[in-house]
């Protein structure tokens, strides 16, 4: 007998390389959708922070460095979260990804994991199209804020390390993965684990391409109107 699929709940995939805006567009998304903002990398560092197993404290190692957590762990921590949000659809009716899938292997195994439990027509795929070339001098521009990750901004004459956060308690900081010797770690770690995933889904799936090179404004305008699309 066939499992019977939770036809309720639907999953929006972002990707695009380190500093393209996918986080950004993320955020505005959740908000408008009511969907889950589901961050791999505080996924991932809350299951850190609440085991002290070897093979855990060395994917901590590895992030620091900025490294990719090894995939098979990585899918493990994402589909058991995962699960708990289908589960629990009267609280959640939606997640979008971000930072997940990172590897082939979780995009294998993460999409058909979620057809099977959703089914393919609930899955939407966006892809934030950026020149790679031009993504460090964007990335050097960034400041975080120190009580949250998810306030980001671009220095300016206004937006300068050290000041207050304009929507928290914190101060504005650069982020240590931001550094230009990790940040092109991460772009190689990219090219090399997370664009054969990507490839991978565009043979499954139809994926919508987003020009990135755009304002905020722009690029979460066009999201929205292909996401609008999608549903006729």
């Amino acid at each position: 007998m066939a499992k019977k699929k939770n036809k309720d709940f639907s999953v929006i995939f972002v990707l695009g390389p380190p500093g393209s805006g996918k986080g950004t567009q993320i955020k505005l998304l959740a908000e408008k959708l009511g969907y889950y903002h589901f961050i791999s990398s505080k996924i991932g560092k809350n299951y850190v922070n609440s085991h002290n197993d070897l093979e855990t404290l060395r994917q901590m190692d590895r992030y620091k460095k900025g490294l990719l957590w090894d995939k098979e762990w990585m899918f493990k921590v994402v589909k058991e979260k995962t699960e708990e949000f289908i589960s629990d659809k009267d609280e959640c009716k939606g997640i979008i990804y971000d930072g997940s899938p990172r590897t082939l292997y979780e995009a294998e195994k993460l999409y058909e994991f979620l057809k099977d439990k959703i089914g393919k027509e609930n899955i939407k795929i966006i892809e934030i199209d950026v020149d790679i070339e031009e993504l460090l001098e964007r990335i050097e521009k960034r400041l975080i804020c120190s009580k949250s990750s998810e306030h980001v901004y671009i220095k300016s004459e206004k937006l300068l390390p050290g000041i207050s956060c304009p929507e928290g308690d914190g101060i504005l900081q650069e982020r240590d993965l931001d550094k230009k010797e990790i940040f092109k770690v991460r772009i190689e770690e990219y090219k090399k684990e997370t664009l054969p995933g990507l490839d991978y889904l565009k043979k499954q799936h139809d994926v919508i391409v987003i020009n990135g090179d755009q304002t905020i404004e722009k690029v979460h305008k066009d999201i929205w109107l292909a996401l609008k699309q999608k549903k006729k």
